[in-house]
């Protein structure tokens, strides 16, 4: 049984850094990214590689008129990436 408890220790160890979808410069389209020094918070949709997306709080770096980058602080440490603008919204903190 022991080594059950540690073979699921080592797999959730794995899971948790397995990094976000994120989308391909391509898609960032003409208008330059608006980068903020306040960085306001935000809800957004994660997609990830290995199970459904999930509704994520977090802050917005940068944006533009089709995607945004934003970060936030998951279990293996900090995370960012970048979605489509429609997958975000602001939250109240």
């Amino acid at each position: 049984m022991g080594s059950t408890k540690v073979t699921d220790e080592k797999l959730e160890r794995t899971l948790v850094r397995i990094p976000p979808c994120t989308l391909p410069v391509e898609a960032y389209g003409r208008q330059p990214l608006e980068w903020s020094a306040s960085r306001p918070p935000v809800w957004a949709w994660i997609s990830w590689p290995h199970k459904p997306a999930e509704k994520i709080a977090a802050f917005a770096h940068a944006w533009n008129d089709r995607v945004v980058i934003v970060h936030w602080d998951g279990p293996a440490g900090a995370v960012n990436t970048v979605v489509w603008r429609i997958a975000v919204t602001r939250r109240r903190t």
